[in-house]
């Protein structure tokens, strides 16, 4: 009886190390096929988007496994009406949407920022109302559903040594895997939130 329970007790424990090793392969081989696709994914998307912001005073660098789209507020924004887009920018900004709404594998995050030399409240209101002045003419060409959202993210990621003070004044595009929209969202709500309630603050 102890030999057969001897037996019975090997044979489990090979097994179990067996799936065990199974799945840690199979992990691997799951993360290495994710990354390859991610790689693949941001080069097929750089190309698309350096076309559709040829001759524009937009920018394009990569972050985090994403894409992102710089449009400064002072060549793309009416001076006088600081919300309301420049009609030079239209047509940038429709070729970004176009190629989106033709890539069902790509989302897109906008996101108004400001300097700190206004109050909060102010700060929130402007970078809101210019992500979604960039907002609608996605809306506008067709990228709908859960593929896109706006924030306003204020004075919350103020640039690192910027030329002068205007320049923390931007929209940002960014350009991510559908898949992965919600590890980005993840990153940039928290401060979205908290910006929010220093705006609604007396």
């Amino acid at each position: 009886m102890n030999r057969t329970f001897y037996q019975w007790a090997l044979v489990s424990i090979c097994s179990v190390l067996a799936a065990c090793s199974s799945n840690k392969v199979a992990d691997e081989v799951v993360a290495i096929d994710k990354n390859s696709v991610s790689a693949q994914w941001m080069s097929e998307k750089e190309v698309l988007l350096r076309e559709s912001i040829k001759d524009s005073s937009f920018t394009l660098h990569q972050q985090e496994g994403a894409w992102v789209i710089t449009a400064p507020a002072q060549t793309s924004f009416n001076p006088d009406r600081p919300a309301l887009l420049l009609p030079s920018m239209l047509r940038p900004i429709t070729r970004i949407a176009k190629m989106l709404e033709a890539n069902s594998d790509a989302a897109v995050l906008v996101l108004g920022h400001t300097d700190s030399t206004s109050d909060n409240k102010a700060n929130h209101q402007l970078s809101a109302d210019r992500a979604r002045s960039v907002a609608s003419i996605f809306r506008l060409s067709g990228l709908k559903g859960g593929r896109m959202v706006h924030l306003g993210m204020g004075s919350s990621y103020l640039l690192e040594k910027p030329k002068s003070t205007a320049q923390n004044h931007r929209v940002e595009i960014i350009i991510t895997p559908h898949v992965q929209m919600q590890d980005m969202m993840a990153i940039y709500h928290p401060a979205y939130v908290r910006q929010l309630a220093l705006s609604q603050s007396k």
